[in-house]
């Protein structure tokens, strides 16, 4: 025993710079979600803590310890798209409210779903309002009020109002020392808090009848109403004027003898928070909010932080909101994502179903060293420009690392690394103005060949292929396609252009410029039609594999291509249609399924998301190895509309309709070398049951892994540059703690690699 300790010790020592290299890097198997967090939607807080949520996320901020924890569906919560979240002091619970009816309770890191609302058959399911009273949570919904007894973390009844044979809808609860009030679409009802059967209809009194009224809160022992540009006291069930805009009462919000009131002013996209003391009926003091409060909450010190619609979670400072919000995307859409060794850069843009732009503004999202940049109108100059919207595709020059964003409605963008920015539109020779709309000029794909050449589709142009040369020249091809449609553009390893031809044009297209873009001459260009093929002729997507196979993804399934350039040019190359074999079903490869995005793992997987989800499968794309779905994993919608493979890490980033999420793969880009080798975790902890990876290997490494005497504990081939395994032996067994060979080499012998691991005790 003393010696395997010492030993260890020393093997520790060896690795330990390895171990902490890769002390960073997460887990096989592990996601994580990249989400927005400028627009929040509502905000609670204990005095010390604060509960904020955008749409699309949840987050908690200790204003004491000034630090930040966000989390997401990968951290517990049961599903997306927040509407509504509240505290209870009596429970420690904060609720959050789901825009599909759905509820979590969180507390102590931990989340609990109370998913009856969810699950009911009625229609809508909408939940307006939260408020807490002593254990309970009383939910305003679209179909009454829906009691939730926080310590047992169920449901205990349902109020209903019903007026004219009709459900009335509550926009908000509230209570004072005696009475309950629910302000509904019809007015303001009313019910003693003993009544002992609240959820008859008889218990309840109709006090206010006025359809305006949507926000209330309690001081004291007044109740304070307001409507679109008023607010009013209600006492002997009168209302009586207190305030008054000229513009919009966002919300009311109570604190101790404080009404705070939220003001918004549509044309200017901003408001103003007011707050009135409820003794004198006096406003005396107010600061100003850049975009919309959802919420005002008011901490122990004094300090008041809004839920702004529009930049995220801000604390007052003066006059103005100072914002404390979590590095993220600026939106959740990812409609192109490059990944490359923990670098990630994100186009917020898209088109619908006729491909026609959608005006939208959110830019490219940058990720890199832990932080996130944004490029968009909010913050660089050169995206103000009113056509630089909806960005849809990227590419990175791999010389000089100049980042490349295609607008679909502005041209191209060029981000250099030392951060000036370059726009190209009709001043450049590799756009091309569309041929019906004069303004706008819909760059639609980019592609870097092996020369250095940047190549580039032009959707409506009437030459729809643009290269742009190492040197800065520029030329265009009307290779054949219709100047109408043309998007995406890959390069294959035979230096061959390939391209799209979308809504509903059929097919693909594959051009040659012979290495010579400066002499079309001596070019070709082939069109070949999917539906010729028995393919759907709306392809969304290509992709080309380790193999130099061009993948397809259509409206009904894929198809692939496997041939030589001569055969591509004299028009004898065949779509192949993959079967699948799946629930002992053997059958065409996602047909039937709306294909939107291939991507091509460094085990030669490939990755394919649809409407229904991702799938990973096999090579030759014959075998599903994993189906993730929003309903099994942390995928936030099964709408995905992008995936990209970081070959450096294996983290695999999907991008969904609902936001960005990326899942630790076991595949990794394979080196010509064993020149970086890194296990983890090395050491092994004791009782540790998850995958031990060895990353950093040549392609498709044969990899062994024996105890100190040479016995053989367990053999694998690498996917692409990394091997994983499960830790257990042949025999199913945790080997015991000790050191552990590890023996890596190439087909030919040539390159080889020996390591070791530890399994602690």
């Amino acid at each position: 025993m003393y010696m395997n300790k010492k030993l260890f010790v020393v093997v520790f020592l060896c690795t330990l710079f390895s171990f902490e290299a890769f002390s960073q890097q997460m887990p096989i198997g592990y996601w994580r979600s990249h989400l927005p967090y400028h627009n929040a939607v509502s905000a609670a807080t204990d005095e010390v803590t604060i509960f904020a949520a955008s749409s699309e996320s949840f987050y908690t901020f200790n204003a004491a310890e000034n630090e930040t924890t966000v989390y997401s569906k990968a951290e517990g919560m049961s599903d997306v798209g927040i509407s509504y979240v509240a505290y209870d002091a009596t429970t420690d619970y904060t609720i959050i409210a789901y825009q599909n009816g759905n509820i979590d309770l969180f507390k102590d890191e931990t989340f609990f779903n109370i998913p009856d609302i969810k699950l009911r058959a009625v229609s809508p399911k909408r939940i307006n309002h939260i408020f807490t009273d002593d254990g309970m949570a009383y939910l305003s919904t679209s179909f009454g009020i829906v009691v939730l007894n926080l310590d047992k973390r169920e449901t205990k009844e349902t109020y209903s109002f019903l007026e004219n044979s009709q459900t009335l809808e509550v926009r908000e609860f509230g209570a004072d020392f005696k009475w309950f009030y629910a302000v509904t679409t019809e007015g303001i009802y009313r019910a003693s808090k003993n009544h002992p059967n609240l959820q008859a209809f008889s218990a309840w009194e109709k006090i206010v009848a006025n359809n305006y009224l949507f926000s209330l809160v309690n001081i004291g022992d007044t109740i304070y109403v307001s409507d679109t540009n008023k607010v009013y006291s209600l006492r002997n069930d009168t209302l009586s004027e207190v305030f008054k805009t000229s513009y919009t009462v966002a919300n009311l919000e109570g604190n101790r003898s404080e009404l705070i009131i939220n003001e918004y002013r549509p044309q200017s996209y901003s408001g103003m928070t007011y707050l009135l003391n409820t003794a004198t009926g006096v406003v005396t003091d107010s600061f100003y909010v850049m975009g919309k409060a959802n919420n005002t909450v008011v901490l122990s010190d004094g300090s008041y932080w809004v839920a702004d619609a529009y930049n995220g979670l801000g604390k007052r400072s003066g006059s103005s909101l100072e914002f404390k919000n979590p590095g993220g995307p600026s939106t959740s859409g990812s409609f192109d994502i490059l990944a490359y060794n923990n670098e990630v850069w994100v186009a917020h843009g898209g088109y619908d179903e006729n491909w026609t732009y959608l005006y939208n503004p959110h830019g490219i999202s940058h990720y890199k060293d832990g932080k996130w940049k944004l490029y968009n109108r909010q913050t660089v100059d050169v995206f103000r420009d009113k056509d630089i919207t909806d960005f849809i595709a990227l590419a990175k020059d791999p010389s000089e690392g100049t980042l490349w964003g295609a607008s679909y409605r502005g041209g191209l963008i060029a981000i250099k690394t030392d951060g000036t920015i370059e726009h190209y539109k009709e001043n450049a020779p590799f756009t091309e103005v569309h041929f019906l709309d004069f303004t706008s000029y819909r760059s639609s794909g980019l592609a870097f060949d092996n020369s250095g050449n940047l190549w580039i589709t032009n959707f409506g142009g009437a030459r729809e292929l643009a290269v742009r040369t190492r040197d800065g020249a520029g030329y265009k091809f009307a290779g054949g396609g219709r100047s109408a449609s043309a998007a995406y553009v890959l390069v294959d390893d035979n230096n061959i252009k390939w391209y799209i031809l979308p809504a509903g044009v059929d097919g693909i297209a594959a051009y040659d410029d012979n290495y010579t873009p400066e002499n079309p001459a001596d070019d070709r260009f082939a069109k070949i039609s999917a539906s010729q093929h028995e393919l759907n002729s709306f392809v969304n997507c290509i992709a080309k594999d380790k193999n130099n196979a061009i993948w397809i993804g259509t409206n009904d399934g894929i198809g692939v291509i496997n041939c030589s350039p001569d055969q591509v040019f004299a028009g004898q190359c065949e779509i192949r249609k993959p079967i699948v074999q799946y629930d002992q079903f053997a059958g065409y490869l996602f047909q039937n399924e709306r294909v939107r995005t291939l991507a091509v793992d460094g085990a030669n997987r490939k990755w394919i998301g649809t409407t229904n989800g991702v799938w990973l499968v096999s090579p030759d794309g014959e075998k599903i190895v994993y189906r993730f779905t929003a309903e099994n994993s942390p995928l936030p919608s099964n709408d995905v509309r992008k995936i990209a493979v970081d070959p450096i890490t294996g983290d695999v980033y999907i991008g969904t309709g609902a936001g960005l999420v990326s899942y630790r793969s076991t595949a990794t880009e394979g080196g010509e070398s064993n020149e970086s080798v890194v296990t983890f975790p090395n050491p092994v902890p004791s009782g540790y049951s998850g995958t031990i990876a060895i990353r950093g290997l040549v392609e498709n490494a044969d990899v062994r892994i024996t105890d100190i005497s040479g016995q053989l504990v367990y053999r694998t081939k690498a996917l692409g540059g990394q091997a994983v395994w499960n830790g257990l032996d042949y025999t199913g067994r945790r080997p015991q703690s000790g050191v552990y060979l590890i023996f890596a080499t190439n087909k030919d012998g040539s390159q080889t690699h020996v390591g070791k691991m530890v399994f602690m005790e």
